[in-house]
């Protein structure tokens, strides 16, 4: 058995040469159970050596240059395309690995043959007690589009008192760190690359548990995302690139009765947070919900195509996903006061 680690990279010394010494590690915990595990760094034109300070460093690494910057969607598919193998993992290059990582992730996708994605446990590289923002145990979502995570909902992270450390079906795996199985790709299709970044992986999700697949947490297997290496979390354009980016992904994968509803009940909800933020002195906020709202609507005739295609693909209705979609509202369960996710969603039966 091969899995392919796939890193897309564009800028920092240090933080990739730590994730490769984790992953040299792993490499040989592997290698114990007759599992091979090739590297390849997605170099996404990088300008300041650390591609070239990484192979010196470890030489055991392929890498594979791209011309531009193609952001998280498109470096990982240019390595899905390139890599060998039937599985791929999708790996940040801001964590560090605990020791097993990967077998925990193996050991729950190998559970049933309908399993298409696994995610690790991630906790914060700076408070290594706590879930990270970026995918917590396990992603889910509300029935309006909005994503939050097993430990975390809006900004506030639960501590991590492994009240999530039973392997669970989850809505969605973090692009931080999720193993793939290749046979799923193949079937539904890669990152939508026009995303860049942001929220890819939650609309990849989608369309494996519409097409049958499911997705699942391994929260014995834990990393640590020391997040926003790339693009700080308050910078414009990540808010810009989530709220446009969680719109297509509603367009695309919604069941069409839902549809109208949901994207009326949207227009209310993201601009109403827009203006609340503004109010509170961060109008970086309205101006990013204003922008991605105008080019969602620009870009509706091309999305509109793709939501075409997965329609006719699928093979699961929205309404058998309520065990991974919260039927309420996350934002509203957050004003009401509730900050831990084990108040809004049943504990996980014993299968996967």
């Amino acid at each position: 058995m091969l899995i392919t680690a796939i890193i897309p990279h564009l800028r920092g010394h240090e933080i990739l040469l730590d994730v490769l010494t984790d992953l040299a590690f792993e490499r040989k915990l592997l290698l114990e159970r007759g599992i091979g595990l090739k590297v390849l760094v997605i170099d996404n034109a990088s300008s300041d050596g650390s591609v070239q300070a990484a192979e010196k460093a470890h030489p055991w690494i392929h890498v594979l240059r791209l011309t531009r910057n193609r952001g998280y969607a498109g470096g990982c598919n240019r390595g899905i395309q390139a890599s060998t193998g039937d599985w791929v993992w999708l790996l940040n290059d801001d964590v560090r690995l605990e020791p097993g990582v990967v077998e925990s992730m193996l050991d729950v996708a190998l559970a049933s043959e309908k399993i298409a994605a696994v995610q690790p446990k991630i906790l914060s590289f700076h408070d290594k007690k706590r879930f990270d923002y970026a995918g917590g145990a396990g992603g889910l979502m509300d029935r309006f589009g909005y994503p939050f995570a097993l430990g975390r909902i809006g900004g506030d992270m639960e501590l991590d008192k492994g009240q999530y450390d039973q392997p669970r079906e989850i809505f969605w795996a973090s692009g931080t760190s999720c193993l793939w199985r290749r046979k799923t790709l193949k079937e539904i299709g890669l990152l939508d690359e026009d995303f860049f970044a942001h929220q890819e992986e939650i609309d990849l999700s989608w369309r494996a548990w519409l097409m049958g697949w499911k997705i699942a947490s391994a929260p014995n297997g834990v990393i640590f995302h020391m997040g926003g290496a790339t693009l700080s979390y308050q910078a414009w354009r990540k808010m810009y690139l989530n709220h446009r980016n969680s719109l297509i992904t509603i367009l695309k994968n919604m069941d069409g009765l839902e549809l109208p509803g949901i994207l009326f009940a949207r227009v209310i909800l993201d601009h109403g947070i827009g203006v609340v933020e503004a109010l509170g002195g961060r109008p970086g906020r309205l101006t990013a919900v204003l922008a991605a709202w105008r080019d969602f609507i620009l870009a509706i005739p091309r999305d509109w195509r793709k939501r075409r295609q997965i329609q006719r693909l699928r093979r699961v209705r929205g309404r058998e996903l309520g065990h991974v979609i919260y039927p309420g509202s996350i934002l509203l369960a957050y004003i009401r006061g509730v900050r831990k996710v084990a108040q809004l969603v049943a504990k996980p039966t014993t299968e996967t």
